[in-house]
C-alpha cells in the first residue's frame, strides 16, 4: 500500500497548495458516513455501532472552505485528507478524489498494522507542528497518543530538513530503514511538514551510557553528538539526491518538552543557513552570537555597520570572508589557519594587513577581532539577502 504521507507530499507538490492529514472529532465523523448505506446496515441497530462496520465512507465532503478526502477509521475517528477547497481547481479535487480511492482501505476497520502505525506517527506530527504554531512550546504529549508510550526517558533529537524536490521520492519507511543502520537501534521518526523530518533516538544509542563521564579524556556530551550527527549527514548525503540540512540539540525529556526542543531546531537551522551559508550540520551552541545578533533591530545593526566602518566591499569579496571566517573558526591561529586555507603563512599574514589598512582594526587583536566578528554577522544578516 502506498503510504499516505507520501501520498499527500506528492499531491502536494503536484497541487502547489497545502495538504495535511487530519483526525475528524465524532462530531465531523459524522458528516463523511454514506448516511443512505448506513440507514440500510443499521436496521434493528444503534446507529453508533454501524459506523466502521458496514457504513461506506464518502469520497469527498465540502466543510466551509476545507475539503475533506475519508482515508480510514481507526478507534471511532475518521482521517482523511484534508486541502483547501479555494486553493485548488474542481478537477484537481476530482483528480485527488480519483487518487485516493485508489489507495484508501476498502474496509473502514480492516487497516493493516503498518498503517496504524503510520497513522499515530501522523497525528503525533500534526500534534506537533498545532502546538508549534500556537507558540506552545511547553505542552505536555496528551495522554490519547499512543506514540506517547515510546517516549520515556532521556532522548536526543534530530531535524532534517531538504531544499530539493528529490525528496518527495524519499518515503518514511526508506527513511528509517537508513537511520535505524546509523543508530543500530530503533528510532521514532516523524514526518512534520513538507520535506521536515524529526529523528528521536534514546540517549544511549548517540552518546552512550555516561558510565565514563568522569573521565577527564572523555568527550563532553555536545561533542559526541556533533560527531554523530556530521557522520550521519554523510550518510544520508551518500544516498540521497538533494541538499539537506540536519541539526541535533542536547537531551530533552520529551514527555513535558518536545515541541520547545522542535522550534530550538528549526531556529537553528535557520540561523545557520543565515549565518553560515556553506554548512549543512548546525549546532544550537555554536550558535549563541548569531541568535544574539538576528534579535537586533534592522536599524540598530545599520548603525553599528556604519559606527564600525562600511566593510561592504571587504566581506562582498569570497576570498577575504573565508579567510576571516576560518580565522575565527580557528581561535584566531595564524599558523592553523594557514594550514587549513592550503596558503603559506605569509600569504595570510598579507590578507590580515591588507584587511588592517582598509578597516583600520587588527583582526590579530582581540578588541578588534571582536568588532570584526560582529560586523561581518551583521553585514550577513542585514545586507546580503
Amino acid at each position: 500500500m502506498v503510504e499516505m504521507e507520501t501520498l499527500r507530499i506528492k499531491l502536494e507538490q503536484i497541487v502547489g497548495a497545502p495538504l495535511r492529514i487530519k483526525q475528524l472529532t465524532k462530531q465531523q465523523s459524522e458528516i463523511v458516513f454514506d448516511q443512505a448505506e448506513c440507514h440500510e446496515s443499521s436496521k434493528g441497530r444503534d446507529m453508533d455501532q454501524s459506523h466502521g462496520s458496514n457504513c461506506k465512507l464518502k469520497a469527498s465532503v465540502v466543510v466551509d472552505d476545507r475539503i475533506w478526502y475519508p482515508l480510514y477509521m481507526k478507534g471511532g475517528h475518521v482521517y482523511a485528507l484534508e486541502a483547501p477547497a479555494g486553493e485548488i481547481s474542481r478537477e484537481v479535487m476530482q483528480l485527488i478524489e480519483l487518487l485516493v480511492a485508489q489507495v484508501k482501505p476498502q474496509d473502514n476497520e480492516s487497516l493493516p498494522v503498518g498503517v496504524e502505525e503510520e497513522s499515530e506517527i501522523l497525528r503525533f506530527g500534526a500534534w506537533i507542528v498545532d502546538q508549534l504554531d500556537q507558540e506552545r512550546g511547553d505542552s505536555e504529549i496528551p495522554d490519547d497518543l499512543d506514540l506517547k508510550r515510546r517516549l520515556t526517558g532521556e532522548m536526543i533529537p534530530f531535524l532534517l530538513t531538504c531544499e530539493s524536490a528529490y525528496a518527495a521520492d524519499v518515503s518514511r519507511t526508506q527513511l528509517k530503514k537508513l537511520l535505524r543502520s546509523y543508530f543500530d537501534g530503533d528510532v521514532v521518526l516523524v514526518p512534520l511538514r513538507s520535506y521536515e523530518w524529526l529523528v528521536l533516538a534514546r540517549k544511549e544509542l548517540v552518546v552512550g551510557t555516561g558510565e565514563e563521564k568522569d573521565d577527564d579524556s572523555s568527550e563532553s556530551e555536545t561533542d559526541m553528538l556533533s560527531a554523530f550527527c556530521l557522520g550521519l549527514y554523510e550518510l544520508i548525503a551518500n544516498e540521497w539526491v538533494g541538499t539537506f540540512h540536519l541539526a541535533v540539540a542536547p537531551s530533552i525529556l520529551p514527555m513535558k518538552s518536545l515541541p520547545s526542543a522542535v522550534s530550538l531546531l528549526r531556529k537553528t537551522i535557520f540561523l545557520g543557513r543565515t549565518f553560515h551559508v556553506a554548512e549543512h550540520v548546525h549546532f544550537p551552541w555554536e550558535l549563541l552570537l548569531e541568535q544574539l545578533i538576528y534579535g537586533i533591530p534592522l536599524d540598530q545593526r545599520k548603525l553599528f555597520l556604519e559606527q564600525a566602518g562600511d566593510c561592504g566591499a571587504l566581506f562582498s569579496d569570497n576570498e577575504t570572508l573565508s579567510t576571516l571566517e576560518t580565522f575565527f573558526q580557528l581561535d584566531c591561529n595564524v599558523s592553523e589557519t594557514a594550514k587549513r586555507l592550503y596558503i603559506h603563512r605569509n600569504t595570510l599574514l598579507y590578507r590580515l594587513d591588507k584587511i588592517k589598512q582598509e578597516t583600520g582594526l587588527d583582526v590579530r587583536s582581540f578588541g578588534d577581532a571582536v568588532l570584526v566578528k560582529l560586523a561581518m554577522l551583521l553585514y550577513k544578516v542585514t545586507k546580503r539577502k
